[in-house]
């Protein structure tokens, strides 16, 4: 396209720059990975809020010829909002070139998900303050980790997962560390990489396992001018939806480029606060 031609509007194809900005939150962010998207249906159905209703005890008893009574099924009722909004926007010199070009496109799409990526992670990984009192090491004086003594405190996290009945056969748990952490842990002798995990199975983005627990880093959460925190839980415990409620292209009024730009919302619900843990914590 020369300076003086027309941008060609209807070669813009907003579905494709979508799909890739889901794809690629889908496959990198870090807390995408800990979470469950049980709801995501309805948010595709375009729903801003979504209604919850999950049943919060089962009648049980020992059986003797019959059956009394069922009791009543009280149920929680929540509500998921998609209340968080991140917008993106850059110039593009030629639309046609940039959705045929698979490198072009890329590093334009990269850089529109690097910043929704850390809103995601920050909201998702705020949701921590929902882990119950006594499901928090730390709480009142910061736990001092050091490469010695980090097993020993992972053991702790994940025994109250499983004390609180979040971890068992059938659900693994998830634990998200900051990189200065993480360093801690690849001094630790009882931490297993991924690349020693042989033919075990782990979610996309772990870097291994201890104490039972998948390990995920990232830089954008975790780090307080206090200290530490490090979240653990399941995927039972935060339900997570998004839109991505329009990408649309207009003309710079500085340049002869195209502005592409859209509007990422997404919410996160904390539906199974007992399936979190947290420690909070010095490193040294």
């Amino acid at each position: 396209m020369t300076d003086t031609e027309t941008p060609n509007y209807n070669a813009f194809k907003g579905e494709i720059w979508s799909q890739k900005i889901n794809a690629g939150l889908d496959k990198t962010c870090v807390m995408l990975q800990c979470v469950n998207r049980d709801y995501q249906g309805d948010a595709d159905k375009g729903t801003a809020k979504i209604n919850i209703i999950t049943p919060l005890e089962v009648t049980t008893g020992t059986y003797t010829g019959s059956i009394d009574s069922y009791g009543a099924a009280p149920s929680k009722k929540l509500q998921l909002e998609l209340n968080q909004s991140v917008y993106f926007g850059f110039s593009v010199p030629d639309i046609d070139q940039a959705q045929s070009n698979v490198n072009i496109m890329d590093a334009i799409v990269g850089k529109a998900k690097n910043a929704v990526e850390q809103a995601i992670d920050t909201y998702i990984f705020g949701l921590n303050s929902k882990a119950p009192d006594g499901n928090i090491l730390g709480k009142t004086t910061a736990v001092g980790l050091t490469s010695a003594n980090i097993y020993t405190q992972f053991v702790k996290l994940a025994k109250l997962l499983k004390n609180s009945g979040a971890v068992n056969a059938e659900k693994q748990g998830w634990v998200v560390v900051h990189p200065d952490v993480e360093e801690l842990l690849l001094l630790c002798s009882q931490f297993v990489s991924a690349s020693n995990l042989g033919s075990t199975t782990i979610t996309t983005g772990s870097i291994g396992k201890i104490a039972g627990l998948e390990v995920f880093v990232s830089s954008n959460v975790g780090k307080e001018t206090s200290g530490y925190t490090i979240l653990a839980g399941t995927k039972d415990a935060i339900t997570y939806a998004s839109q991505i409620k329009k990408i649309e292209t207009l003309r710079a009024q500085s340049s002869f480029d195209s502005i592409v730009r859209g509007l990422y919302t997404f919410g996160a619900l904390a539906i199974n606060p007992d399936a979190l843990a947290v420690i909070k914590a010095t490193v040294s």
